[in-house]
C-alpha cells in the first residue's frame, strides 16, 4: 500500500476513504526517549525504595526524589505522552530543569549508548521493559502496572517493536542517529572508512545503505517509521484525537489558550501527514480558518472532512449506513453556517433547505431543531414569520430536552421582542428564563452570552447602572471547565462596555487599562479582537473631539472605518460638523439617515435615534429651529415606541435647548424638570454636563421677568449649578466646553456684581481661549 500525500489527496473515493493508512501505533525516536525517561526514573526510584544494608552507601540525599518532584515528572511525562512527536532539544528542554542531575546524566548516557553502540543495545532495552511489567518479586521493587497508562503505552510499544523485522529495526536505528545528531552532532569519522578497512566492515556499510534507501522506503510506506525530516511531529491514532479535542474545547471555549493560527495549521498538516484518513483533523483545520475569516480553505477542509466520512462506491450508495446519513446532514447544516458567517444569505439558505429535507426523509428531529435554530437566524428579521419560527424552536426542543438550543431560541426570541416594540419587563423575563435554564442544566457558555445581552439590553433601554452590573457578572462567573475558563465574544463585550463606562466618566486611563486587558485577552489573531478594536477607535475618537485634538480624531475614524461602516458615518458627520464643515456633515448624516431607514430591520432600535440627535444638533448650531424640532420629535417617537426611556429623556433635553433659544424658558424649565432625574441618574458625564447647563441657562432666563430678590436666588442657584458643570466637562478634559462654561460663569459673577469671582473666572477664560481658540462660530450655539 502506498501512502496518499494529503496536499493533494483532493477526493478518494472507494473503499480506502475508509482504511485508516497508517497504523496507529509506531516506535519513533522520540517514544524511544520517552521510553528511557521513563526507565531512567523507575531505576532511580528503586535505588531510592531499597532498604538500607549495612556496608551499601544508601542514595545522596540530594539525590532522592521529593513527593513535589514527582507530581512534577508525572504530569509531564501525561503532556509528553498526548504531545506530538518533539525534537531532541524540544525534549530536552521541557525536562532538563526537572529531572535531578544523576538520573539526567543517565537519560543521556543511555541514549549515546544507542547511538554509539549500533542495534544490539536498543534491542536489549526492550527486552529490560519485559521486566519492568512483570509482577513484583518484593513489595519493595518498584514495577508498572500494565493496565496503568505508562504500563499501556510500554505494551504498545513492546508490541510494535516486536512485530519489526530486521531491516525494519536497522530503518528505526538510522532515525534514531538523526534524532541524536540534531542536538550532539555527527560522530568523527574514522579514516579507515575512507581508506581501505576490512571486508565486514565493507559488507555492512553496503548493507546499511541498501537498508537506508529502498528497505528504509518500505518500512515507511508500511507506517512502520517516519522518515528523516518527519521524526518530530509524528502522531499517532490517540496522540491525533486528544489534540484534536483539545485544540477544538480550547477554539470554542478559550481562544487565547489555543495554538495560534499559524502554528495550529502546521501541526494540523503534520497530524495529516501521519494520519491521512482522520477526518476530523480537517474539520479542525476548517475551525481554524472560521478564525481568520479564510473562505476558500474553510470550504475545502469542510469537504474534505465530510468526503472522509462518506463512501462512494456503487455498493455504499445501495446500503447507505446511519451514519453517512449523519455526516451529510450535519454537513449541509455546516456549510450554511459557514455561508451565513460570510455574509451569503442565499447560498446559506441553500444549503439549510437541503439539510432540512435530508433530515425529514429520516426524521432526525434533532437536526431538524438545529436547522430551525439556524433558519430563524438567517430569516430577515423583524418578520412575523421570524418570530413564529423562534417559538416553535422554543417549544419544540424543550419538548425534545435539548437545553442549549433551547436556551438559545429563548434568547433569540429575547432580542427580537426588544427590537420590535416589546415592552421590558417582557423581554427580561424571557431572559430569566434563560438564566434559569442554564443554571439547571450547567451551561457557563449561555450563561455569559445572557448576562451580556441583558447588559445590551439594558444599554439600550438607558439603565447604565443595570448594565454595568451584568456585564460585571459575566467577568465573576465561574465557568471553568476542565480547568479552562470560557474566554468568548461575551467576555470581551463585558469588557469593552465596562471600558465605555470608565471613559465616559472621564476615567480615561482605567478605561485604557481594561482595553488592554481585553487585548491580552483576545490577542489581534482572535476572531474577536476586532470587538475591543472598535471600543478603542470610538473612546479615542470621544476624547479627542472633547480635548478639540482634531488629528487624533482623525486617526480614530481612519481606524473605525476598517472595523465599523456604521459607526464611521455617524462619527465622521459629528467631526465635520465640529470643523465646521456643515454641508459636509449635512450630506452625510442625511444620507445615512436614509440608508438606516432602508435597512431599519439590520439595526437596533438605539441607532436610528442616536442619528437623529446629530443631526438635530447640526441644525440647532446652524440655527434651524424648525428642522431641528421635527427631527427632536421624531426621535421622541421612536424612543416612545420602543421604550428607550434614556433616549426619551436626551431628546426632551434637546427640544428644552430649542424652546430656550425660542425664548420661551418656562416651558423649557418645565420639560427639564420631567427628565432631569432620568439624565443625572443613569446618563454619562457629558450629558448630565449639558443637562446642568441647559437647566442654568433656562432658569437665568426665566429669572430676567422675576422680582430683584427671586431673580438674585435664580442666578445663585445657576452659579452653583455652573459650578458643578465644569467640574463634570474638566473630568473629560472638554476644553472648548469648560471654556464656555467659565464665561458664562463669569457672565453671571458680574450680574451679581460679585467682581473677584468675576475676574478670577475671565482670567481663567483668557487662559483657555489662548490655548485653544474658537475656530467655528458653530460651535458657539450648542447644546
Amino acid at each position: 500500500m502506498t501512502t496518499i500525500d494529503p496536499q493533494t489527496d483532493l477526493l478518494r473515493f472507494g473503499l480506502a476513504g475508509k482504511i485508516n493508512l497508517t497504523s496507529k501505533e509506531q516506535v519513533t525516536p522520540h517514544k524511544i526517549s520517552l521510553l528511557v525517561l521513563i526507565f531512567e526514573y523507575c531505576e532511580l526510584k528503586r535505588k531510592q525504595n531499597q532498604p538500607f544494608i549495612f556496608g551499601q552507601n544508601p542514595l545522596p540525599p540530594e539525590e532522592r526524589i521529593s513527593e513535589n518532584e514527582k507530581r512534577d515528572f508525572m504530569t509531564l511525562i501525561l503532556k509528553l505522552l498526548q504531545s506530538p512527536d518533539l525534537t531532541l532539544k524540544e525534549l530536552l528542554s521541557q525536562t532538563q530543569h526537572i529531572l535531578k542531575p544523576k538520573m539526567f546524566d543517565e537519560f543521556m548516557d543511555r541514549l549515546k549508548e544507542f547511538y554509539e553502540e549500533d542495534v544490539l543495545p536498543l534491542m536489549d532495552f526492550f527486552q529490560e521493559l519485559h521486566r519492568m511489567l512483570s509482577e513484583p518479586i518484593t513489595p519493595e521493587i518498584p514495577v508498572i502496572s500494565s493496565s496503568s497508562v505508562l504500563g499501556l503505552f510500554f505494551r504498545r510499544m513492546i508490541l510494535v517493536f516486536d512485530s519489526l523485522s530486521f531491516s525494519q529495526v536497522t530503518s528505526l536505528y538510522n532515525q534514531f542517529k538523526h534524532y541524536y545528531e540534531e542536538v550532539n552532532g555527527p560522530a568523527p569519522v574514522d579514516e579507515s572508512e575512507n581508506f581501505g578497512g576490512s571486508l565486514m566492515d565493507s559488507i555492512t556499510k553496503e548493507t546499511e545503505r541498501l537498508t537506508c534507501s529502498a528497505l528504509g522506503r518500505e518500512s515507511g510506506h508500511l507506517g512502520l517509521g517516519a522518515s528523516e525530516s518527519e521524526t518530530a511531529g509524528y502522531f499517532s491514532h490517540k496522540q491525533a484525537e486528544y489534540f484534536i479535542s483539545r485544540q477544538g474545547f480550547l477554539l470554542q471555549h478559550n481562544e487565547k489558550e489555543a495554538m495560534n493560527p499559524k502554528e495550529l495549521q502546521t501541526q494540523i498538516s503534520n497530524m495529516l501527514h501521519s494520519n491521512p484518513a482522520l477526518a476530523e483533523a480537517h474539520f479542525l483545520s476548517y475551525m481554524n480558518n472560521l478564525r481568520v475569516k479564510e473562505y476558500c480553505n474553510a470550504v475545502h477542509n469542510l469537504f474534505h472532512c465530510f468526503d472522509r466520512n462518506t463512501n462512494f462506491t456503487d455498493e455504499s450508495l445501495a446500503n447507505k449506513t446511519v451514519e453517512e446519513d449523519v455526516s451529510r446532514r450535519y454537513a449541509s447544516l455546516n456549510l450554511a453556517g459557514l455561508h451565513f458567517r460570510f455574509g451569503h444569505k442565499e447560498e446559506a439558505l441553500a444549503a439549510l433547505q437541503e439539510a432540512i429535507r435530508m433530515a425529514q426523509e429520516t426524521n432526525d428531529h434533532v437536526c431538524l431543531q438545529h436547522a430551525l435554530s439556524w433558519l430563524h437566524r438567517i430569516e430577515d428579521p423583524g418578520k412575523a414569520r421570524t418570530a413564529s419560527l423562534i417559538a416553535r424552536s422554543v417549544d419544540k426542543s424543550e419538548e425534545m430536552s435539548l437545553p442549549n438550543i433551547t436556551s438559545f431560541s429563548v434568547q433569540a426570541l429575547a432580542k427580537h421582542n426588544a427590537f420590535f416594540t416589546a415592552r421590558p419587563s417582557s423581554v427580561i423575563e424571557y431572559m430569566l428564563k434563560s438564566d434559569i435554564l442554564n443554571c439547571q442544566h450547567s451551561q457557563p457558555h449561555f450563561m455569559c452570552v445572557s448576562f451580556a445581552q441583558k447588559a445590551a439590553l439594558w444599554h439600550m433601554y438607558g439603565k447604565r447602572e443595570s448594565s454595568s452590573m451584568c456585564s460585571q457578572l459575566v467577568l465573576n462567573l465561574d465557568t471553568s471547565e476542565g480547568g479552562i475558563y470560557h474566554n468568548g465574544e461575551s467576555v470581551c463585550l463585558a469588557l469593552c462596555n465596562i471600558a465605555r463606562l470608565f471613559a465616559d466618566e472621564g476615567n480615561y486611563m482605567l478605561a485604557l487599562e481594561v482595553i488592554n486587558n481585553a487585548k491580552q485577552r483576545f490577542p489581534p489573531q482572535t476572531q474577536h479582537a476586532s470587538l475591543w478594536m472598535i471600543y478603542e477607535q470610538e473612546i479615542m475618537f470621544d476624547r479627542s473631539m472633547l480635548s478639540q485634538k482634531d488629528e487624533l480624531a482623525s486617526q480614530a475614524l481612519n481606524g473605525l472605518q476598517a472595523l465599523d461602516q456604521d459607526e464611521f458615518r455617524l462619527r465622521s458627520g459629528v467631526f465635520k460638523k465640529e470643523r465646521g464643515d456643515v454641508s459636509a456633515a449635512l450630506i452625510t448624516l442625511t444620507k445615512l439617515k436614509e440608508h438606516v431607514q432602508a435597512n431599519l430591520q439590520n439595526y437596533s432600535p438605539e441607532f436610528p435615534c442616536r442619528v437623529m440627535l446629530a443631526l438635530a444638533d447640526l441644525y440647532i448650531q446652524t440655527g434651524n429651529h424648525i428642522s431641528a424640532t421635527s427631527q427632536i420629535l421624531e426621535c421622541i417617537t421612536k424612543a416612545k415606541e420602543h421604550h428607550l426611556e434614556y433616549i426619551h429623556s436626551l431628546a426632551a433635553v434637546y427640544l428644552a435647548f430649542v424652546q430656550f433659544l425660542m425664548q420661551l424658558p418656562e416651558k423649557a424649565l418645565a420639560l427639564l424638570d420631567q427628565h432631569m432625574v432620568t439624565i443625572l441618574s443613569h446618563g454619562n458625564c457629558l450629558d448630565r454636563a449639558r443637562t446642568l447647563y441647559c437647566y442654568a441657562r433656562c432658569t437665568v432666563a426665566h429669572g430676567s421677568n422675576l422680582a430683584k430678590a427671586d431673580r438674585k436666588s435664580s442666578l445663585l442657584l445657576a452659579v452653583n449649578v455652573m459650578i458643578t458643570v465644569i467640574e463634570l466637562f474638566k473630568k473629560l478634559d472638554a476644553h472648548m466646553r469648560v471654556k464656555d462654561a467659565i464665561y458664562y460663569l463669569a457672565r453671571l459673577y458680574h450680574e451679581l456684581n460679585y467682581t473677584v469671582e468675576r475676574n478670577k473666572s475671565a482670567y481663567e477664560f483668557r487662559q483657555l481661549d489662548s490655548q485653544y481658540p474658537t475656530h467655528s462660530q458653530v460651535s458657539v450655539v450648542r447644546l
